[in-house]
């Protein structure tokens, strides 16, 4: 049995295809926090939603960084858009479900304060997440 052109340009476009199907950035898609009522040295919690969860083989503890993609134009003679992928910081789950996770900020002891090389210098929705490899053996 010899396989029609149109199987043959259907498993073609399957196999080209395919990566995009799969390459999908992680997020941070929803941000909860506790009002602030004024008090000296208050630390309000915040929770980060991400869309990333045990079938990607995350789980409770499980470091993630997150890094945020930010796009300029230098309009010095080329006009050429630059793109840069910068780490924000690192998130630590808390709960995990299937899809999804619950995190908190991660605090590192080697932040430097003082860095102002963003302008907003907490995580915002739509902030990419990984699973940091290192920390995660």
């Amino acid at each position: 049995m010899r396989p029609t052109k149109a199987l043959i340009i259907t498993v073609i476009t399957i196999f080209a295809f395919s990566p995009l199907a799969y390459s999908k950035d992680f997020i941070i898609f929803n941000i909860s926090q506790q009002v602030p009522m004024g008090y000296k040295n208050e630390k309000v919690k915040k929770n980060f939603f991400v869309n990333i969860g045990k079938i990607q083989g995350v789980k409770t503890g499980t470091v993630l960084d997150v890094h945020r993609k930010v796009s300029k134009l230098n309009p010095l003679k080329t006009w050429k858009r630059h793109r840069f992928n910068i780490n924000i910081g690192q998130l630590e789950v808390i709960h995990s479900e299937d899809y999804s996770s619950i995190c908190k900020r991660k605090e590192s002891k080697s932040s430097k304060k003082g860095d102002h090389s963003l302008e907003l210098e907490t995580f915002l929705l739509g902030d990419i997440v990984s699973v940091n490899i290192e920390k995660n053996k």
